[in-house]
């Protein structure tokens, strides 16, 4: 079963920094924003990494 979009905004909220709980609330557009910066950023380093092996420095 694939993942639900309730599940998708708070991945993408947490990796912002927000916090799920009662007195938070929902997470800003700016926290949503950072979220998804960084979750762009995951794949490139893997990437990177990946690529540094390959090189034995």
């Amino acid at each position: 079963e694939a993942p639900n979009i309730s599940w998708a905004y708070k991945s993408i909220a947490r990796l912002g920094g927000w916090k799920d709980t009662k007195r938070t609330g929902r997470a800003s557009v700016k926290t949503l924003w950072q979220g998804w910066f960084r979750l762009q950023t995951i794949p490139e380093g893997y990437e990177l990494a990946k690529s540094l092996e390959h090189n034995d420095l």
